[in-house]
């Protein structure tokens, strides 16, 4: 597995926080059968007093889909649920935004060997480094990209 950027790690260490959020609330579980989305597949929280939205979506193929802002705008909180969305529309998704996909079919794991990408505005990167990290409940960490 290629080491991760700098950016791609803080990406990583808020994606295995909020995946663990999520299952914390029963959103989704760890196999692919496991998914409580019938009220939302959202969820507000706070990551160590900093606000996050997130949106889990079932991507098929056992996968689901993450996205999570930290400091969420109005905008953000308006389309975090957006299938796709463009470089210039993830930067006003809030301070930090990444999204990523975790397996749940042949194991599970935070698929990281394309490289994470994150959004972090100046003013917030030391806030998201000093975050501690969280051990993954259950899942890996990072894991193969599956096409």
């Amino acid at each position: 597995m290629p080491k991760l950027s700098a950016k791609a790690q803080l990406a990583q260490k808020v994606l295995v926080r909020t995946i663990n959020e999520f299952l914390r609330c029963d959103k989704f579980g760890l196999t692919p059968d496991k998914n409580n989305f019938d009220d939302s597949p959202l969820i507000e929280f706070e990551m160590d007093g900093i606000p996050a939205i997130a949106h889990a979506h079932d991507a098929g193929h056992g996968e689901i889909s993450i996205k999570v802002a930290l400091w969420p705008t109005d905008k953000g909180k308006e389309l975090i649920s957006a299938a796709i969305m463009s470089s210039a529309t993830r930067r006003k998704m809030g301070g930090f935004y990444t999204s990523a996909w975790l397996e749940r079919k042949d194991g599970a794991w935070l698929q990281t060997s394309n490289g994470l990408t994150a959004s972090c505005a100046k003013n917030r990167r030391t806030d998201v480094e000093a975050l501690p990290w969280e051990d993954a409940n259950g899942f890996g960490a990072e894991g193969k990209f599956y096409l």
